[in-house]
């Protein structure tokens, strides 16, 4: 079960704050050479590197929309979840944080992830960032 972003915004995970255009096409920006990097390491590195940078670059994305609608979230899962308020599936919303769970795997408890959960990730990243992007230039086109 998905969890609803109005709990992370009680809960002070999530701050309101006046929308940051600036802040959110650099995040944006970000994420895209993220995601980038991540397909570059494809093949070279170890799987894991591809799905940290994968995962990052959709949180970063995800961060972009939170600045252009005037928040700052202190908390992965709360920016994986607004994207449930911009039109993405709960099955999208439930493989980025499956995603966000294997990589809090890895940075924090030595775990290791497998070459298809890498490509996978990168897949979903790309999926995110597109519809993110097209998103974030509708809404800035309209203003």
């Amino acid at each position: 079960m998905v969890i609803d972003f109005d709990y992370f915004l009680n809960r002070g995970d999530v701050k309101r704050q006046s929308p940051d255009n600036n802040l959110s096409k650099s995040t944006l920006i970000e994420s895209q050479d993220r995601i980038d990097f991540a397909k570059s390491l494809l093949k070279k590195a170890k799987p894991k590197y591809v799905l940290e940078n994968a995962y990052d670059a959709m949180r970063q994305a995800a961060d972009s929309l939170l600045y252009l609608d005037g928040f700052k979230s202190f908390s992965h899962e709360a920016s994986i979840c607004y994207l449930l308020k911009k039109g993405f599936s709960e099955q999208d919303i439930r493989e980025a944080d499956r995603f966000r769970k294997i990589r809090n795997g890895i940075k924090y408890y030595g775990r290791d992830c497998d070459e298809i959960d890498a490509t996978q990730a990168i897949k979903l990243a790309e999926k995110v960032l597109g519809r993110i992007n097209e998103a974030i230039k509708n809404k800035t086109m309209s203003t």
